[in-house]
């Protein structure tokens, strides 16, 4: 029973980092239907800037705040000077966003070298549950998780906004008839999802050590994770999805290596998406 009781804890833990630093791209990709590959360079700069801020003194919780409004800022940026040009040209608009990936990726190494940069964790041992011994930290980063995904939830069902949004999702035209601005709506989107994977970021960058290309450990499964809950499908998607990338890819590692596990998840995730191309949890609609 202790090690069923330990390995559900560990898939549920990854299951919820991986929602985390997918939240950002199911935003994005989920509600503007723009394929980011930015995605990872965003939770990269995440990261870094949390790493300066408590190397400039800030307390942890403050840089991470400042963190993820500084890498909202440059998605911003990013949408005003670039992305709103191509968003009815989506295969132009996956090129602009890996080369935006790339450049902000060599930004990264003239700006802080590639040398590794580690964050103390602020929650350092671990909780006792039974035998277990679960990482403090970590579980305090899951809790924080759910609670993030269900203030999107409200976010997208109990305000204006959210609902204006869900109005552009099912049918843009209609709601430039109404009178929506449809401009407006998709600058406040991207600039929430680069905000959302800055906070990912920075959220996940004690657990790690931090490079130019730890936002690549997330980046794939990332697309996974909102592909195969269901695109728009924030809440329910975005957890069905992590859980089959990051549970199963630990249930999958009991039985072989780690290479092993992510490459059958892969594949197990490649076979659901052919069989249900709009994801577990999507309508069909899109």
């Amino acid at each position: 029973m202790g090690s069923f009781l330990g390995v559900f804890m560990d898939a549920t833990l990854i299951t919820l980092v991986l929602a985390l630093a997918a939240s950002g791209l199911a935003v994005v990709f989920g509600l503007i239907g723009v394929v980011n590959m930015g995605h990872g360079a965003f939770l990269t700069l995440g990261a870094y800037f949390t790493w300066a801020a408590t190397q400039a003194g800030l307390p942890f919780l403050l840089a991470v705040l400042v963190s993820a409004l500084a890498v909202g800022a440059v998605g911003l940026l990013l949408e005003i000077a670039l992305i709103r040009h191509f968003y009815d040209r989506p295969f132009e608009t996956l090129l602009l966003t890996w080369g935006m990936f790339l450049i902000i990726t060599e930004l990264i190494k003239i700006a802080f070298g590639t040398d590794f940069r580690n964050i103390a964790s602020p929650l350092p041992g671990t909780l006792s549950l039974g035998d277990l011994q679960i990482p403090a930290y970590r579980l305090v980063v899951s809790l924080f998780t759910i609670l993030l995904l269900l203030g999107l939830g409200l976010l997208l069902f109990r305000t204006s906004m959210g609902l204006r949004v869900r109005a552009l999702v099912q049918q843009q035209e209609s709601a430039a008839l109404l009178g929506l601005n449809i401009a407006l709506l998709y600058r406040q989107v991207f600039t929430l999802g680069a905000a959302l994977a800055g906070l990912a970021g920075a959220l996940i960058s004690p657990m790690l050590s931090i490079d130019p290309y730890i936002g690549n450990v997330f980046l794939v499964r990332s697309f996974f994770v909102v592909t195969l809950g269901g695109l728009g499908q924030i809440l329910g998607g975005t957890v069905v999805g992590s859980f089959i990338i990051g549970g199963s890819e630990t249930l999958f590692a009991l039985f072989s290596s780690q290479v092993v596990a992510q490459t059958i998840v892969f594949v197990l995730a490649i076979v659901l998406l052919r069989f249900r191309p709009t994801g577990l949890l999507g309508s069909g609609r899109r």
